[in-house]
C-alpha cells in the first residue's frame, strides 16, 4: 500500500486511459503521424472515446517507450518489435519467430549466415565492419530479429555481396518493358517500400522506393558507385557524411557519389515516392 491506496488501485491507475495522442507523443518525442504508423503496424491499440479520439494510459507510455528504444536501436523493423514484445507487452521474448514479411523472412538471416561463411567471414570479421555487436548479427542469421533497410545494406555489403543478393531476390527474364504489375517488390518493412524497377541485366539499377511518414532507411549506407533519385510526391530528407541534410520535395532530384555515408527519412505527413538509381547494381 502507498498513499493509503492499495496495489489494485494503483494498477486501475496505471490502465486509466487519459492521455490524449499530443500528450504521449511530446512525451515521447516522436510525431503524432508516428504513433498513428504504429497503431497501423499493431504496436499500440489505444482506447477509443466515443467521438473516436485515442486515449493511453500510464501503461500504454510504458509500452511505447519500448517500441521507441526497439526501433531507435536500428536492428529491428516492426516485425522485429513485434516478435521481440509479444503478446505480453515485454522485449524479453527475444527468441520468438519474427513475421515473415518484407524483409523480416527468417531466410534472409539463414542466406546472412550462408553466404558469410562462403566468404570466409566469422560473426567477429562481419560485425567489426559495421559496428554491430556479434550476439546481434547471430540473432539475425537465427531469425530473431529484422533489421531495416539500412543495417540490411550494411551487412550486405560487409559479406561482399548486393542487398538484392542478400534478399534472395532471383534474376529475372530479360525485358526491356516493366508494366506496373509486374513490379519486383525487394522491401516491405518499417514504413519502406522499394520495388525493382527492371527485369533486365542493367549497369542502371532503378526502382520506385515509397516511405511513409517519419519512416527511413535508419542506418547510414556507404558503398560503391553513384545515385540518382528524382521525388515522385511528397518530401523526402537525404542525409549525406552524417552532416549534410537536404530536403528534397515533389520535381526535385539529387545525386551523389555511394562511398559517402547516406541515409534517407520522410519528414512530411504524407507518403514519399522516389525513382532512385544505382550504377553499377550495389544495392
Amino acid at each position: 500500500m502507498a498513499n493509503g491506496k492499495t496495489d489494485a488501485d494503483l494498477d486501475s491507475a496505471s490502465s486509466a486511459p487519459i492521455l490524449k495522442i499530443g500528450h504521449i507523443a511530446q512525451m515521447l518525442g516522436v510525431s503524432a503521424a508516428r504513433l498513428r504508423l504504429w497503431e497501423d503496424e499493431g504496436l499500440i491499440t489505444p482506447t477509443r472515446t466515443e467521438s473516436g479520439q485515442r486515449r493511453y494510459s500510464m501503461r500504454d507510455l510504458r509500452h511505447l517507450e519500448r517500441v521507441r528504444r526497439l526501433l531507435d536501436s536500428g536492428e529491428v523493423t516492426f516485425a522485429g518489435v513485434r516478435a521481440s514484445l509479444g503478446s505480453t507487452g515485454t522485449e524479453d521474448s527475444e527468441d520468438e519467430p519474427v513475421e515473415k514479411d518484407g524483409t523480416s523472412q527468417p531466410d534472409v538471416g539463414a542466406r546472412a549466415k550462408l553466404l558469410r561463411q562462403r566468404s570466409g567471414l566469422s560473426l567477429r570479421d562481419v560485425a567489426g565492419r559495421i559496428d554491430m555487436s556479434p550476439s546481434a548479427l547471430s540473432a539475425f542469421e537465427r531469425g530473431n530479429t529484422s533489421p531495416n533497410i539500412g543495417r540490411l545494406t550494411q551487412i550486405a555489403h560487409a559479406i561482399g555481396v548486393t542487398t538484392n543478393e542478400l534478399l534472395g531476390v532471383a534474376p529475372e527474364n530479360e525485358q526491356i518493358v516493366v508494366r506496373r504489375n509486374r513490379r519486383k517488390k525487394i522491401v516491405d518493412s518499417s514504413g519502406v517500400v522499394i520495388e525493382n524497377l527492371y527485369l533486365s541485366t542493367t549497369a542502371l539499377q532503378s526502382q520506385m522506393v515509397t516511405v511513409k511518414p517519419d519512416c527511413g532507411s535508419g542506418h547510414p549506407m556507404t558503398h560503391d558507385g553513384e545515385e540518382f533519385l528524382t521525388v515522385v510526391e511528397g518530401s523526402l530528407e537525404v542525409v549525406l557524411d552524417a552532416t549534410e541534410i537536404y530536403v528534397l520535395n515533389a520535381g526535385d532530384s539529387m545525386n551523389f557519389e555511394s562511398t559517402r555515408p547516406h541515409s534517407y527519412r520522410n519528414p512530411g505527413t504524407t507518403d514519399v515516392r522516389v525513382v532512385w538509381v544505382n550504377t553499377p547494381p550495389t544495392f
